[in-house]
């Protein structure tokens, strides 16, 4: 693959920028740090924030034809950056908090005071609520994902307690507080195999989409764990795992949030958390079938799609954490299946409440059926890409970067959300696979192309000793 197509810029047809290069610029925590040291309340940082965003459209092109893109909305404006542990988990969380160090302290520091919130004005007392997190992660996963959480808060100078607490960010926001905060957690996935792709092996994408901050302070975590198996994830520092993880079988596993919400009845307590469900099918599942037996031995916290994806195809699971069904294929053809924010089983109908229809979810998942159908039989790596950094709209039947597109951008509305970080998998060589991964926005962000052999013990693509590399490593722990 060439250079220029790794590190691509895509113009959306509603922005006059165009973009020719990538390089760092202002890739600094310091950069946004005025921005994080702003009230923390949801409503304060989004007022604060939005005539921010709003702007994020009016600036020029330098004279290198490189476009300098507001550091608000894009704080790194560079390629992921690596983070190699290896070991127990309390060895792999005291390398990855050491590491990180400069990072989790800010997304501790971002995320506490509205968790916080968000228990208090629920009647939760925070102390009974982690206690229960740690008796739902220790009886139905595993105890060691503690032990890594207090390695890495010792090894980044936080405390446990916070650490954890911000763990369980997602869970909270969408459930306590989930009128508020639907449609910031949003996400879209695709697979496809057979006559869909260019060699009929599988394909598969994902764009998380959330919060400006902290998401796109994310970095791609590569880990050799004693038990289960190595994987590879893009994750916040600070968490345990995250909504994309894919190991050396080949497996990959990740999941987009839902705008409908599930009933109260729903509910419980006595759950495994988003984050945590993601880092144990991900590290101990040898592929989509055992992955998605040990999913229904337990029940998830919160309502979402999880998708599983092999060499032989994906399923999608819809689930509350008391009921679960399986998504239908989109299309007859049943050689790709995709989601966003959508709610896609009617057999779910009576365990959730519905929002206002269409959501942006509606529009996203339209926008990428007709993405998928004009890509048919051409999909690979590059074409996974390109998808993935679409802006038709699918509500205004037009190119146009919005919230309802599949590259996010929520800055056109003065949201605080968008797409934070695109993920591409192609498995059509046994022996290795191929990953693009982009941080932000993928039409403006700088694609990463890495190729894995099996046990992630050969990366090709990634120099450790290369002085961009050591420039990011040093940003990230400062």
């Amino acid at each position: 693959m060439s250079e220029s197509a790794l590190h691509r810029g895509m113009r959306p047809s509603s922005h006059p920028i165009s973009r020719g290069g990538c390089e760092v610029i202002d890739a600094s925590l310091a950069a946004a740090q005025p921005f994080l040291e702003r009230d923390n309340n949801e409503e304060g940082v989004f007022v604060s924030l939005q005539q921010e965003f709003s702007r994020v459209g009016d600036r020029a092109p330098t004279e290198t034809g490189t476009f300098k893109l507001d550091r608000t909305v894009y704080p790194w404006n560079s390629p992921i950056p690596l983070v190699i542990v290896e070991g127990s988990s309390a060895e792999m969380g005291r390398q990855f908090g050491k590491a990180t160090k400069g990072i989790i302290g800010r997304v501790v520091q971002h995320n506490v005071p509205l968790l916080r919130d968000a228990l208090h004005k629920s009647r939760v007392e925070e102390k009974d609520y982690l206690h229960n997190v740690e008796r739902a992660v220790g009886k139905f996963t595993e105890s060691e994902f503690l032990d890594e959480i207090n390695a890495m808060a010792e090894a980044s100078s936080v405390s446990y307690d916070s650490l954890l607490l911000t763990n369980m960010n997602v869970d909270i926001m969408t459930t306590l507080r989930s009128q508020k905060a639907g449609e910031l957690f949003s996400c879209d996935f695709f697979s496809a195999w057979g006559g869909a792709t260019q060699t009929g092996s599988v394909v598969a994408g994902h764009n998380d989409d959330g919060g400006r901050l902290m998401d796109q302070f994310s970095v791609l975590r590569i880990a050799k764990p004693k038990r289960g198996r190595p994987f590879v994830t893009p994750v916040t520092p600070g968490y345990i795992g995250y909504d994309a993880i894919f190991n050396d079988a080949w497996f990959f596993f990740c999941g987009t949030a839902l705008h409908d919400r599930m009933r109260d009845s729903e509910m419980t307590d006595d759950a495994v958390p988003s984050w945590f469900m993601y880092r144990w099918i991900g590290q101990f599942s040898s592929g989509v079938e055992d992955a998605v037996a040990r999913f229904n031995s337990v029940p998830n916290m919160g309502f979402k799609n999880w998708c599983f994806t092999d060499s032989g195809g994906t399923k999608i699971v819809e689930a509350t954490p008391k009921h679960k069904a399986f998504v239908d294929f989109p299309t007859k053809r049943k050689d790709a299946i995709f989601i966003s924010n959508n709610t896609a089983c009617d057999e779910l109908g009576s365990h959730i409440k519905k929002v206002k229809h269409p959501t942006s979810g509606d529009h996203r998942f339209a926008s990428m059926k007709i993405a998928l159908e004009d890509a048919y039989g051409k999909i690979g790596l590059d074409e996974g890409m390109r998808l993935l950094s679409g802006h038709y709209d699918s509500s205004v039947k037009r190119e146009s970067a919005s919230a309802n597109t599949i590259c996010m951008h929520g800055e056109y509305l003065g949201k605080i959300s968008g797409t934070c970080r695109s993920l591409v998998l192609d498995l059509s060589t046994p022996d290795s696979l191929e990953v693009a991964v982009a941080l932000g926005n993928p039409c403006y962000g700088c694609w990463r192309h890495l190729r894995l052999s099996r046990g992630l013990e050969k990366i090709e693509g990634y120099n450790p000793d290369d002085t961009r590399e050591r420039e990011l490593r040093g940003l990230l722990a400062a």
